[in-house]
């Protein structure tokens, strides 16, 4: 059985383990009402039924939150894209496999589609040329 001090020091030690925020950023309500909680439990009669409970709820906050911490670091090592965007996701997902995405369509600035055969950047330098387009395409050879 953990005294009620260890059991303190080893919740402080995993919510300090979970925290996302630098120590100076972290809100100190958390260990505030972590103070509050064990100070109740010190009241309760050592041996008792309610002093177990109590210490059994504690480590089960304890386990948890270990639990929820090697979760989300295998989260992140194991799906890297999880916390992209859905853009960002499916831009990744096509890189994985040797695909890009579509040109998404931008109404305030068109402009013309590819011929077949050839990528953007070929069409640009063949309109330079005045090839590639409908009225170069029909005109009468010379």
């Amino acid at each position: 059985m953990a005294t009620l001090p260890q059991l303190y020091r080893s919740t402080l030690r995993q919510f300090v383990k979970n925290s996302i925020h630098p120590r100076s950023a972290r809100s100190p309500s958390i260990p505030a009402h972590l103070r509050v909680l064990f100070e109740s439990g010190r009241t309760i009669e050592a041996g008792s039924a309610a002093a177990s409970k109590f210490e059994r709820d504690v480590e089960n906050m304890v386990v948890f939150l270990r639990a929820r911490r090697i979760h989300k670091e295998l989260v992140d090592r194991y799906n890297p894209t999880h916390d992209m965007s859905q853009a960002e996701r499916i831009e990744a997902t096509a890189h994985r496999v040797g695909l890009q995405g579509p040109v998404e369509y931008d109404a305030s600035n068109p402009r013309p589609l590819p011929m077949e055969g050839e990528t953007e950047g070929e069409q640009g330098k063949e309109q330079e040329d005045g090839k590639g387009s409908l009225q170069t395409m029909f005109a009468p050879q010379h």
